[in-house]
């Protein structure tokens, strides 16, 4: 039996590696360096001071550790089980301390929870925005205490997206004539089901033009219609309603690599017929594409 470092911690079985079954070992790193299940408990605390909305945190400096070993500044962090979002926190400080550029991609299952969120993922993104706002409080803090002639310290990146799994935007209309009733033939007059948003659009379209979710998405109003502008002007991609050629033409003149516009957006028919020779004439390198 072991009592701990200092012989006072509540007992327990200590056996060697050699007699193990290849169940739970403890890990290699003390609870000195990387922390424990009461820290980050404590770590979560600070940050909802309405009480821990979650019971078994990862330490922050346990997920910095891995960092240290197993990533540079620039590397993309990945975590299936994210949890509470820990590694987003500690990818976020870790940027604050070095001046990295690390990314994060975090995955989780929106488990049902009990309290003040529905789902563990609505408290992973609560904690992501709360770290955020306090590792920039923390910087203007040492901002405020600045040695003559010294360069104030910059803010990581400490924005983030959300995005969920779903099934496509578009109606299923590869049907055979078998299956096809005219009274239905309406239906798939517009191809885009019912409730589905602008941004749900653009973000089906990023990944099948090789642009990555982070992009930057800018919205810009061309002839009165809101066009998005993606990767600097990487994509021009327009779903307003009743889109005419003069939008169509400041879409071109921008000259982004790949233009897209939902099919059922055109204003009229004029507008069908100009979309692609407007892209010859002004921008012959763009891709047009219809959605």
């Amino acid at each position: 039996m072991w009592f701990g470092e200092n012989g006072s911690s509540r007992p327990r079985q200590k056996k060697f590696l050699s007699e193990s079954d290849g169940g739970n070992v403890w890990t290699w790193w003390p609870n000195s360096e990387v922390g424990h299940t009461q820290e980050a408990l404590k770590e979560l605390k600070a940050l909802f001071r309405e009480g821990a909305p979650f019971d078994t945190p990862k330490p922050t400096r346990l997920i910095k550790r891995v960092l240290d070993l197993a990533s540079d500044k620039n590397s993309l962090i990945f975590d299936f089980f994210s949890g509470s979002a820990t590694t987003a926190q500690a990818v976020m400080e870790k940027n604050a301390e070095d001046g990295g550029s690390r990314r994060f991609v975090l995955v989780q299952i929106p488990e049902m929870t009990t309290g003040q969120f529905s789902t563990l993922t609505e408290i992973g993104e609560e904690r992501i925005r709360r770290a955020g706002a306090k590792i920039a409080a923390d910087i203007d803090k040492e901002n405020e205490q600045l040695e003559l002639g010294a360069e104030p310290k910059l803010y990581p990146d400490l924005g983030f997206r959300v995005l969920r799994i779903d099934s496509s935007n578009f109606k299923d209309s590869y049907l055979t004539p078998g299956e096809t009733e005219q009274a239905g033939l309406f239906d798939l007059v517009d191809n885009v089901k019912e409730g589905r948003t602008d941004l749900d659009l653009l973000f089906e379209v990023l990944p099948k033009l090789g642009i990555p979710y982070s992009a930057k998405i800018e919205e810009r109003v061309l002839a009165d219609k809101k066009v998005f502008f993606v990767d600097g002007d990487k994509l021009a991609a327009c779903f307003d309603v009743n889109v005419g050629s003069d939008t169509i033409e400041e879409m071109a003149k921008a000259k982004p690599w790949y233009a897209v516009i939902r099919d059922s957006s055109m204003a009229d028919d004029a507008t069908h017929a100009n979309y692609e020779e407007l892209f010859r004439t002004y921008s012959p390198d763009t891709v047009p594409q219809v959605i």
